[in-house]
């Protein structure tokens, strides 16, 4: 192939090393004021009285809206497609507040720094209520009041095959307990929305994963016709699922609707963590049965997440757990109870992976365990029991497809030498005290589309401009790792034409076609697959064109590179810029194809990591000295694109083993600062070796699969493996931080 599989810049690449890309906080448009927000200081109550004579005295203060005085609809900033049955419990402003970050109003004025300044000259008059900052506590009943719905949701239990009994069995229990993390993107929240009056259009620039989606709950918070708003999606500077959720577009939205003027809203990264949304804690409670041999008979896990303030997606989150615990493993017995927990603390959200992490995290635990315990080594127990080809998913009854799972496993143990650095660190820590060192590795996969949970769907249309160059016109959202080139590659490839003929954009409600979004790891799958179809036809109506223009049967005609030759004649041949002029002059019409494709497949797609690390048993410190990723991959796009991919995720998701926590404080304040919240920074990121699996075998486009969220699934799950190997400890409640590593070791050191 002449593109797919090679390595070239994202398309953006050279705008922004040169500081012109413009993102959602550099956009400028006439009239346009600012706004800041005024956020709740407590974790639970009733606004009684605002007094916000003082913001509204200051010069240059042009409003204050507030939970009195604007819109009250009530509405879930999850939703994404319309009619979704969701339960409905947040609105742009609250009067009962919930969380110590909790919006109460926001002053529209010049500048930033003035909305800022008038900010602290709101005054707030609170009856307090109790609160609950734990999913212990609100089990109790402290916050039963806490919304009209509840406080705590029991999911419809999920039950696949007979539980296995035999005295044969051997039964592995573990409990699992998960952090709150941010998902810290460079870019912190914003967005601008703009009304205009007189024809009634309301816009909004976001950086966002569905542009569609916004549409959807805009439309239904403020009761105007879809077709009114119109929504673009803006550079993004990642989003790891941070901004598929609505936080700041219906609060921008609702200032423009009320001055009438362009109005920007721009998060500080104070607010970014404490006021919008992260991952949700997890507590798991599991079992896992095994033959003596080391055969998966069977999991039960009670599980609870700690949804916050507000529902968001939690129960949909919480639902989607047991359906990624059959992405990777064949086992007969499966039996999960999931909880959702309301409490009076951050909003928990989408995230990275979207649950697979996290189950991810609590599965190869126990199978880490299982193999301490049955004397089998890690690897082989993986490969024992993991998918293989013509395996199907119970819970979906989707054939896993072309699965690579054990290639991927044997891959990684002989190139990250797996077999003598289990006895090489076992020699080391032999001769040392303070320093331990583990050898540890975890498999976790996913999926490459709703297909069949959701409805799915792509559509392409593909236009011929008079140059000879093609617009392919989609709804994409690139969240600043190299979407659009991906698909000017994909594109270019199967028309057989220069990448630098394909002209790829991004989401706008006015333009691009109805897309369900950026979710699912669908994308390349299923978008991808689309363009690669439309490409096909848009061949097809060259050669039907040069067909009616030459007089030849278009069965003799041949598209090969910017031309269409007659396979008899060679003087018979059109270029396409003649095609797209004679088109319109002679058969009067535009050169435009427009193809819709809906999947039918959803095959396994995975990765085996391997981690070693060294713990400073002195200090509970933690260095990554060595990684290997091997990814069954299916065909890689844009080559490097794909490696960065995987480097990229497993910095991020070492820093959720390692170090990444957002604490909430006894009085409810959560320590929303980078000076709190301790990401891995680049001298502490691992030296992360990638290989990719490619042969094809699916229908995404020349056999690709996803990558951008099943590289981040594997990665938490291989250092907490590590961690624990060099100790030769159980611990399983991340991040396995300092404090944490250094109060195991005392405890068990005393006990």
């Amino acid at each position: 192939m002449k593109y797919v599989g090679k390595s070239f810049p994202i398309h953006d690449a050279s705008s922004k090393a040169a500081g012109r890309a413009v993102y959602a906080g550099d956009m400028e448009l006439k009239g346009m004021l600012h706004m800041a927000l005024l956020f709740s200081s407590i974790p639970h109550g009733i606004v009684k009285e605002l007094d916000c004579s003082k913001a509204l005295e200051m010069p240059g203060v042009v409003d204050v809206i507030h939970c009195f005085n604007t819109i009250d609809t009530e509405y879930n900033q999850y939703q994404t497609q319309f009619g979704q049955d969701l339960l409905h419990t947040t609105r742009a402003f609250n009067s009962h507040v919930r969380y110590v970050g909790d919006r109460i109003a926001a002053v529209i004025a010049e500048t930033e720094e003035i909305a800022r300044a008038a900010v602290s000259q709101i005054r707030v008059e609170y009856e307090e209520l109790p609160y609950s900052l734990t999913m212990e506590d609100t089990l109790t009943g402290k916050i039963d009041n806490i919304h009209e719905t509840g406080a705590v949701f029991d999911c419809p239990e999920v039950k696949v095959g007979e539980k296995p009994e035999g005295d044969d069995l051997v039964e592995i229990h573990t409990t699992t307990d998960l952090s709150r993390v941010n998902h810290i993107c460079m870019e912190t929240h914003a967005c601008v929305a703009d009304y205009e009056p007189f024809s009634g259009q309301l816009t909004v620039w976001s950086p966002n994963q569905t542009v569609y989606g916004i549409r959807t709950v805009l439309g239904d918070i403020f009761h105007m016709d879809y077709n009114r708003i119109r929504v673009i999606k803006t550079t993004m500077g990642g989003s790891f699922g941070g901004k598929q959720e609505w936080v700041l577009e219906p609060v921008a939205a609702a200032a423009a609707l009320r001055v009438g003027r362009p109005v920007k809203l721009v998060y500080n990264r104070n607010e970014t963590i404490a006021s919008t949304y992260s991952r949700a804690p997890f507590h798991f409670d599991s079992t896992f049965t095994f033959q003596k041999d080391g055969t998966l008979m069977g999991i039960e896990t009670d599980f609870m997440l700690d949804a916050g303030a507000y529902l968001g997606n939690s129960i949909n989150y919480a639902k989607t757990i047991p359906h990624k615990m059959y992405r990777a493993y064949h086992y007969p017995y499966l039996r999960v109870r999931p909880k959702v927990v309301l409490t009076n603390t951050i909003i928990s959200g989408a995230f990275r992976g979207w649950t697979s992490p996290e189950a991810t995290v609590m599965f190869e635990h126990n199978m880490d365990m299982a193999a301490k315990k049955l004397g089998i080594d890690p690897v082989d127990l993986r490969i024992k029991n993991v998918m293989h080809l013509g395996d199907v998913d119970p819970l979906s009854g989707v054939p896993i497809g072309n699965f690579k799972a054990e290639e991927a496993l044997r891959q990684g143990r002989e190139h990250f030498n797996w077999d003598a650095r289990r006895k090489e660190v076992q020699e080391f820590n032999a001769g040392n005290k303070r320093f331990k060192r583990g050898v540890g590795m975890s498999f976790g996969a996913h999926v490459n589309s709703f297909y069949p949970s959701k409805t799915d769907y792509a559509r392409v249309d593909m236009r011929l401009a008079e140059t000879g160059s093609v617009s392919c016109n989609l709804t994409l959202h690139d969240h600043g790792c190299g979407t659009v080139q991906a698909f000017r590659i994909i594109a270019a490839e199967a028309l057989g034409i220069p990448l630098s003929k394909v002209l790829v954009g991004e989401g706008d409600t006015m333009y691009t076609p109805l897309d369900v979004g950026c979710f699912s790891s669908r994308t390349t799958y299923v978008q991808g697959r689309a363009a690669v179809e439309c490409a096909g036809k848009f061949k097809e109506r060259l050669r039907q064109d040069a067909a009616l223009l030459s007089g030849v049967p278009a069965e003799e005609l041949v598209v090969e590179g910017e031309t269409v030759h007659s396979a008899a004649d060679p003087q018979i041949c059109y270029t396409w810029s003649q095609i797209a002029d004679q088109a319109q002059q002679v058969l009067k019409h535009e050169v435009f194809v427009s193809y819709e494709y809906i999947p039918e497949s959803n095959p396994g797609v995975g990765g085996a990591h391997f981690a070693m690390v060294e713990v400073d048993t002195y200090t509970g410190m933690t260095k990554i000295l060595d990684y290997l990723a091997v990814h069954d991959i299916g065909q890689a796009i844009n080559r490097e694109m794909c490696v960065a991919q995987v480097q990229g995720a497993v910095t991020m998701g070492s820093g959720a083993a390692l170090s990444e926590h957002v604490i909430t404080r006894a009085n409810g304040k959560p320590a929303n600062s980078l000076k709190d919240y301790h990401v891995l920074n680049s001298f502490e990121a691992p030296d992360v070796k990638v290989e990719l699996i490619e042969d094809g075998g699916t229908e995404g486009p020349y056999g690709a699969k996803s990558i951008g969220e099943v590289c981040h699934t594997p990665v938490a799950a291989a250092v907490v493996s590590a961690v624990n190997h060099a100790l030769d400890s159980d611990m399983d409640s991340i991040p396995l931080s300092p404090d944490v590593i250094v109060n195991y070791l005392r405890e068990r050191e005393d006990a």
